[in-house]
């Protein structure tokens, strides 16, 4: 089944401030539109929850590095390769 893969950044903040937490995302969309994955993305609500300790911690979306089509084609096929420099990702924290 064809759809596309996008490679997506979630930003922790722990009661309101960064937390130096990013959380990298491969995400499967059904579907041939990228810009229908962008929307879905995009409208999906900040995920919040109180911690052990009774913060609030939330995933703020900040960036979408990529919506590309995807179909599997064999066993072992490379699916996602990430490359970045560690300030590139120190940056989104």
């Amino acid at each position: 089944m064809a759809g596309q893969l996008a490679i997506v950044a979630y930003r922790s903040l722990v009661d309101g401030l960064g937390s130096g937490s990013v959380d990298i995302q491969v995400q499967w969309h059904v579907g041939d539109d990228p810009e229908e994955a962008r929307r879905t993305i995009e409208a999906t609500p900040i995920s919040t929850y109180s911690n052990p300790y009774g913060q609030m911690v939330s995933w703020e979306l900040v960036q979408i590095f990529a919506i590309e089509p995807f179909e599997p084609r064999g066993s072992g096929e490379e699916v996602v390769g990430f490359i970045a420099s560690t300030e590139e990702l120190s940056e989104l924290a």
